[in-house]
């Protein structure tokens, strides 16, 4: 593999000689907002905001030459609100040789940079809320060749994606290489051993894949890497420290269940984080036990209850039932328990973790107060105390109040629901003052607005959009924090341009929901909604007798693929145009656009395009229908 010589900060003065931009061999001009917003971003995983093109305008970029006086560099596409939806720039008079795409608010969240230079490589960069990975494309052909910025998160995810779709290749832009180590000075024999292990990294991503039998459903959760382990330059005589984390556990979901990978050692180069051994099936060892070629990644107190956990794993898959994964989960508890009884207390904050995760899914499957949920606690307390890991105690505190109320949930008798969700709420909020910063926040205060606006008390909204403004302003970046602005947004929805715009299940055409002249119904559903066969009866019944006047059905998939959309649809008979975006329920864009909390959930908007009811009932649409439509 060749690795380009380009460096992030060469990228970066080009990148700002240039400017911003869009889609290479795209004339500069003239650019129209229907054109505009039918360009979508070429690289994979991308969110970004496209309003309706109607409630958009296009203003020209000047030229900031003196000599080039009246001349446009471009042009700039703005939403109804002022703010920039997408931007695009052409420096060479031939091409738009860069693209812009926003998220909601005006804030950037990718660009594409085209240089008409044929030796520079096409950029790609995720800004704003997708993240902060850089890739650059050296030949040209739209693949990542080699990541310049790369998160080690963001390199877990694409590590998990690869074994997810069985693609070695697909890694072999966040491999270590020979010119990052002479970078570092790294000696060359240590160089050598390090090469050496990353030359294997593509098998690994294919003896794993054989091993996790992960299906096209599967989705990254979570990574936990402990803490990074650093080699002075000076130890080595080298000319930048080397910086690395030995190994690290991602949790991936599968059919709702979980399931462990090992990342192998991650080295920082410049500002990306590089794969150096590639994954492995079942948990990782812990972190911070040195850095090197030659260092081992479990101490000899652990081996040989690592492999014993790592044997365990394997069995997981014949966990198929809810009294089978308790008792699996159980049988890995007692294993980490020892682990965590050998270990000092520096070297102990992954392995907690995972203990911690085992004994909640271990109490999901007892009565209340079981051993599982009294350990919880027990974590809980202890690190909450003056010098102990505040990380620690979160993540113990969120994993006990979730395993509370699921035993709660699982054991409810007679008229105690009320009892059980008061608790709930009372418990979330507990956790939110005491960990307003955890890494467990964003999803406990979505678990809270949600747990607010459907309870029914008289100011629910008002405390549910409450919790949707802490995670708008608090964590802007993360999945919950869109959909919290995307609530917001359906709080005032109703009176204001119906703003919905996707991708038609199966032919993958851009389709605007808002159709001028009609009354429009947008139905959000999943396979798994069980009112979903009597709503599309419902819905098949209004398309017949209110069509020809003027009625449009749009319908949302909030599944996380499209086979089991198209087959839902086909089994449920469901009228309508469908939209369909990757990401299921927690991560769609379609489903962040206005923060919906779960199926099915009903917009009505009228004639004039505008929001008449942000929160109607499929029985009762007919009243609505005969509103709008007599009028």
């Amino acid at each position: 593999m060749t690795t380009s010589q380009v460096t992030v900060k060469t990228l970066a003065a080009f990148t700002l000689l240039v400017g911003f931009g869009t889609a290479a061999n795209a004339q500069p001009a003239p650019v129209t907002a229907e054109w505009a917003l039918q360009q979508k971003p070429r690289q994979p995983s991308v969110n970004v905001y496209t309003p309706p093109a109607a409630t958009c305008k296009v203003a020209p970029i000047p030229n900031p030459d003196p000599k080039a006086q009246g001349k446009s560099m471009g042009s700039i596409v703005t939403g109804a609100d002022g703010h920039p939806v997408r931007q695009f720039v052409s420096y060479d008079d031939k091409n738009f040789n860069i693209i812009v795409y926003f998220a909601e608010g005006g804030v950037e969240a990718y660009r594409e940079v085209y240089s008409p230079n044929e030796k520079e490589p096409f950029q790609f960069r995720w800004l704003g809320p997708n993240g902060s990975k850089w890739g650059v494309d050296r030949n040209r052909d739209g693949v990542i060749d080699e990541w310049v910025v790369m998160s080690p998160e963001e390199a877990s995810q694409e590590l998990a994606q690869a074994i997810i779709t069985n693609d070695p290749k697909r890694i072999s832009a966040l491999l270590v290489t020979k010119e990052n180590l002479s970078a570092l000075g790294l000696p060359v024999a240590d160089a050598d051993k390090v090469l050496a292990r990353a030359a294997g990294a593509a098998k690994r991503v294919t003896d794993a894949a054989a091993v996790m039998k992960l299906s096209d459903k599967a989705k990254w959760l979570h990574v936990e890497y402990g803490i990074p382990n650093t080699r002075p330059a000076d130890s080595f005589g080298g000319r930048g420290d080397y910086t690395a984390y030995k190994n690290g556990t991602v949790l991936v979901e599968d059919g709702g269940k979980g399931h462990a990978l090992q990342t192998g050692e991650l080295v920082q180069i410049d500002r990306a984080w590089k794969i150096v051994d590639g994954p492995a099936a079942g948990a990782a060892a812990p972190q911070g036990l040195g850095v090197g070629p030659d260092t081992q990644e479990v101490p000899e107190a652990i081996r040989a209850l690592v492999e014993e956990l790592n044997k365990l794993d394997k069995t997981a898959v014949n966990a198929t039932t809810p009294p089978a994964i308790a008792e699996f989960h159980a049988k890995r508890a007692d294993i980490l328990e020892q682990i965590n009884a050998r270990l000092p207390e520096d070297k102990k904050e992954t392995w907690i973790k995972m203990l911690l995760d085992s004994h909640a899914s271990a109490a999901e499957g007892g009565k209340a107060g079981n051993k599982h949920l009294v350990r919880l606690e027990q974590f809980k307390k202890a690190y909450m105390q003056p010098g102990a890991n505040p990380a620690i105690a979160s993540y113990a505190a969120y994993r006990l109040l979730y395993a509370e109320n699921a035993v709660a949930m699982a054991n409810i008798m007679g008229n105690q629901f009320a009892a059980v969700q008061e608790k709930w709420r009372a418990s979330l909020e507990e956790f939110t003052k005491a960990f307003p910063q955890s890494a467990d926040s964003p999803e406990a205060f979505w678990r809270l607005a949600m747990a607010y606006e459907h309870s029914g008390e008289k100011d629910a909204e008002t405390k549910a959009r409450t919790a949707f403004e802490t995670l708008a302003k608090n964590f802007p970046a993360t999945p919950q924090g869109v959909k919290g602005a995307g609530a917001l947004k359906r709080f005032d929805s109703e009176g204001k341009p119906l703003e919905l715009t996707g991708q038609v299940l199966g032919t993958n055409q851009q389709f605007n929901a808002a159709q001028p002249g009609k009354v429009v119904v947008i139905y959000y559903w999943a396979s798994w909604s069980g009112s979903l066969t009597e709503d599309a009866k419902k819905l098949q019944s209004l398309v017949k007798d209110y069509e020809k006047k003027g009625l449009v059905v749009v319908t949302v998939s909030l599944d996380h693929d499209a086979k089991t959309a198209t087959d839902a649809v086909k089994a449920s008979g469901l009228p309508g145009t469908h939209l369909f975006s990757e990401g299921g329920l927690d991560r769609s864009p379609l489903a962040a656009t206005y923060g919906i909390l779960a199926p099915p959930h009903v917009f009505v908007a009228g004639k004039d395009g505008k929001v008449t009811n942000r929160n109607a009932g499929v029985l009762t649409l007919e009243d609505d229908l005969k509103k709008l439509l007599d009028k």
